[in-house]
């Protein structure tokens, strides 16, 4: 299907005031005469100037990503509303964030990793906890952006993969432009567009049906699509709650990519209020897209399902490409474009700060721009390539999910002991220490998944409590001087 020439200009207006943010939002922040140090300031916290407004509007426009645009309603129409459980557990996981864990962090350090290591450790176990985090964000994050590139390509007409390119290079430029505060500033942009996008498919998806909203749903309601918890098996439900707790701690509260929109506010109060409430409105993001799930799958049951679709994933895009009118197309494209974006232009910078912070800290301060640009560049081609070997997974929700799951527990588990319990975990953060708390870690995920078989939500769990097994054990073994404390 050819474009219109509306859809291009809202697609075009779109873009245009993305990169007008990022010019704009780099001249605030950017000093001509600045040092390297100052100018890493600058790059990744914003020179500690994010409101709460900011903070909480990129929070969520970082988390919920395209596979919230696309992969939730594809996971509701699978189905159900199941997954909200995750979001409801995260209420008590922020809030142990807010009150716990940002008074640690808060002011003492570029990066979350710098923190771990700041007492008690040494440059080579910093350098690792990095390693570590680098590589699970480039994969779970590589997932998102293929699930963003969908629409774009059904859209436009042109492969995947072309789709994919075009996303990934516009992220990759107004990212370098602006820092942390252009993709702040870009990122309320884009939510405030997605989040749009779902309030206008759901007054869409009844209009080209032929049903009313209230029928679709009740249609949906009738099949249990819109459950999300069964008084005869409850432990589904709590298992998605626990696992909302310990999840949300491992990818908001240790994550540099969350963490650095709190230690970038300007105040430690302002950021405790973001990551908090934040959590309520990702659950009305979730709900707003698990509806659109719902609805399609009602629609679906009176008109024929479309014989191009192999999954559920293309489901949506298919349905705005064939069924939305001129106008609205653009604007749903538009708002794809800004989930995808809004999550792969945080984790650029998240990964360049702990790149330029804590994997290579001691290159030339002077030559900070240089280095800010080839890392840019070279982790953008990275998630490009992670996204390409996506493209052959179905599912792309839960495998996203299910990537951080897989050592989100044992950089929780190195962060507790290094942060919150250093009192009874005395020992020097090394790279032995770090890689044998992530074998123990990925252990107990493989235990919990390959040969017990529980929920894959208990994950976290069993890689953080694995992970804090082993470092006890090393700290026992290897003890680190109290003096040296």
């Amino acid at each position: 299907m050819d474009f219109l020439f509306i859809d291009w200009i809202i697609i075009a207006a779109y873009m245009i005031l993305v990169f007008y943010l990022a010019i704009r939002a780099g001249k605030e922040t950017k000093s001509l005469h600045s040092s390297g140090k100052v100018r890493a300031q600058e790059q990744y916290l914003a020179n500690k100037s994010l409101t709460f407004t900011e903070s909480i509007c990129s929070i969520i426009a970082t988390e919920v990503s395209a596979l919230t645009f696309l992969g939730i309603p594809a996971f509701a129409f699978n189905k159900d509303f199941s997954f909200i459980q995750i979001y409801m557990g995260a209420i008590i996981g922020r809030l142990v964030i807010a009150k716990v864990f940002l008074p640690k962090v808060y002011d003492q350090g570029l990066t979350i990793y710098e923190v771990m290591a700041k007492e008690t450790g040494l440059p080579s176990g910093q350098r690792m906890v990095a390693i570590f985090y680098a590589f699970s964000k480039i994969l779970s994050v590589g997932v998102r952006l293929f699930s963003g590139s969908i629409l774009v390509a059904h859209f436009v007409g042109m492969d995947v993969y072309v789709g994919l390119a075009v996303v990934t290079a516009i992220t990759f430029f107004y990212t370098l432009i602006g820092g942390l505060k252009a993709v702040v500033r870009t990122d309320i942009l884009q939510l405030g567009l997605f989040v749009s996008g779902g309030i206008l498919a759901h007054y869409m998806i009844p209009q080209t049906s032929g049903q009313s909203w209230s029928e679709l749903m009740s249609i949906a309601h009738a099949a249990g699509k819109t459950s999300f918890f069964n008084f005869a098996s409850p432990w589904p439900f709590i298992f998605g709650i626990l696992g909302g707790i310990l999840f949300d701690m491992s990818t908001h509260g240790v994550d540099q990519d969350f963490a650095q929109r709190l230690t970038a506010n300007h105040s430690l109060k302002h950021g405790q209020l973001a990551i908090f409430f934040s959590s309520f409105a990702s659950i009305s993001v979730g709900l707003l897209f698990l509806g659109v799930g719902a609805l399609l799958w009602a629609h679906y049951q009176s008109h024929p399902f479309p014989s191009t679709i192999a999954n559920a994933d293309h489901l949506f895009s298919h349905y705005i490409v064939n069924y939305f009118p001129v106008g609205i197309r653009g604007i749903m494209v538009a708002g794809v474009l800004a989930a995808t974006m809004s999550t792969l232009d945080s984790s650029i910078n998240a990964l360049c700060a702990t790149v330029y912070n804590d994997i290579f800290p001691n290159r030339n301060a002077e030559k900070m721009s240089l280095y800010s640009t080839i890392d840019t560049m070279v982790i953008t081609l990275l998630l490009f390539i992670i996204a390409v070997v996506a493209s052959t997974n179905d599912g792309l929700l839960m495998l996203g999910l299910k990537v951080q799951s897989w050592t989100g527990g044992a950089l929780l588990g190195i962060f507790l002991t290094k942060v919150i319990f250093k009192k009874w975990f005395l020992f020097r953060l090394s790279a032995f220490s770090v890689i044998g708390a992530y074998i123990f870690g990925t252990g107990g995920v493989y235990l919990n998944t390959q040969i017990l078989q529980w929920d894959w939500n208990l994950n976290v769990y069993w890689g953080c409590v694995l992970s804090m097994i082993f470092l006890k054990i090393y700290a026992t073994l290897k003890p680190m001087q109290t003096n040296q404390t």
